[in-house]
């Protein structure tokens, strides 16, 4: 069955069943069924991308696998079974169970999802095409058009909306009055910088990992200076099942304790970005 079809098939069975959630509903289906419902990223690399092999890879799919295989069941991903702007606001109708993509924990998407677990902390930084020669700092970008993935964490930030985040540290709003560009799938905005200098946008918001992983592979893309903010990445679920939350925070924090999170963030990122900056 292929990925439409078969979200097809989950979502009729969810609105068949008249979720959201009650206490322990999520969790209880997951076990019941011997898989987790996830979200498939073809496109993020280091996070989420499929390898040459057509395969699932990346720093999220390898936290995603891990927490999978502690919970007692197999991860079952639907090829970006929804929006970024519908898997933040929450109502995911059982189309997936859990989100393990690095989201930042606001409160804006407290309304309507509950963040068990936070996982690492992403630094953020501007990035240009290589051509450029106008934009050297952040600063320069000011007035510009910049591509973000829209309800984005950098979203947020370019629009100047406090970003309301526990235990954050402090942000740099470096940009004035941008031309904000939106793009609707992650992998977008980069692709639409990787066009030319000035052709699509000027300049791009993204995490630095995934900024760096395009510069290693030889794409045309300069990043500036140093990050303008950092956003901690958490697990995310809808809200009405603490049982599936305190599961989730309790694997997480042994992931954390033996030293997993670690291993999996120095495989992918080749630093350790699971502990606060």
């Amino acid at each position: 069955m292929n990925s439409f079809s078969f979200r097809a098939c989950v979502f009729a069975v969810a609105v068949g069943t008249g979720l959201p959630a009650t206490a322990g509903d999520v969790l209880d289906r997951i076990m019941d069924r011997g898989y987790m419902l996830l979200m498939g990223e073809p496109a993020w690399p280091p996070f989420s991308f499929k390898d040459e092999n057509g395969n699932y890879a990346g720093f999220d799919v390898e936290v995603a696998d891990e927490v999978t295989k502690r919970l007692g069941v197999e991860p079952r991903r639907i090829e970006r079974a929804l929006s970024w702007e519908q898997e933040t606001g929450g109502n995911w109708n059982g189309v997936i169970d859990v989100s393990i993509g690095s989201m930042t924990p606001t409160a804006k998407r407290g309304e309507n999802l509950i963040f068990p677990a936070v996982y690492s902390y992403q630094p953020a930084s501007v990035a240009v095409h290589r051509d450029n020669t106008t934009i050297n700092v952040p600063a320069e970008a000011s007035g510009r058009r910049i591509a973000v993935l829209r309800t984005s964490i950098y979203d947020v930030y370019l629009q100047r909306v406090p970003m309301d985040i526990k235990n954050a540290p402090p942000v740099n709003y470096a940009i004035d009055d941008p031309v904000v560009v939106y793009y609707e799938v992650e992998g977008e905005p980069l692709a639409a910088l990787k066009k030319g200098d000035g052709v699509e946008v000027d300049a791009t918001i993204n995490a630095l990992v995934a900024l760096m992983d395009e510069v290693q592979k030889g794409e045309p893309i300069r990043i500036l200076g140093q990050p303008i903010f950092y956003t901690p990445g958490a697990i995310a679920i809808e809200k009405g099942d603490p049982e599936l939350a305190d599961k989730l925070a309790s694997i997480v924090a042994d992931m954390r304790s033996d030293g997993s999170l670690t291993r999996i963030s120095k495989k992918w990122f080749g630093l350790d970005l699971t502990a606060v900056p």
